[in-house]
This record gives C-alpha cells, sequence and structure tokens, in this order.
C-alpha cells in the first residue's frame, strides 16, 4: 500500500509539471467517456428497450417492394 501511494505522489508530481499534457489528456478522456455514454443511451433507447406495447412479440411489419419503379 506504501508503494501505492508514492506511486500515486510521483504521477501527480509529473503532470503538475506538464500542465497542457494533463489539459489535453482530461479532455480526452472526458471526451471518450461523454462519446461512449451518448451512443449506449441511444442504442439502448432505441433498440434494447422493449416495445411500449402490450404484446411487442405478436406485432407484424408489412412492406412492399416494387421492383422496376
Amino acid at each position: 500500500m506504501e508503494s501505492f501511494k508514492n506511486q500515486l505522489k510521483q504521477v501527480l508530481r509529473r503532470l503538475g509539471r506538464t500542465p497542457m499534457f494533463t489539459a489535453i489528456t482530461l479532455i480526452t478522456l472526458a471526451a471518450g467517456v461523454g462519446a461512449n455514454t451518448v451512443v449506449f443511451g441511444v442504442l439502448e433507447g432505441v433498440l434494447l428497450r422493449p416495445l411500449p406495447y402490450p404484446n411487442p412479440d405478436e406485432l407484424v411489419g408489412v412492406w412492399h417492394n416494387a421492383p422496376g419503379l
């Protein structure tokens, strides 16, 4: 546990010496987490959540293809 604390202090000191690198890294991580959250939210809402009907497994889709038009 003491080794972990020493390594964490060293990492924080090094990040403090290079504020631009730290800022770019944090912005990149924040953008990645935000994009992942948005994509999962859309996919969960569109594909994974069941349809808001009493018996969604009994729904039928009807399509008509008109070749040559």
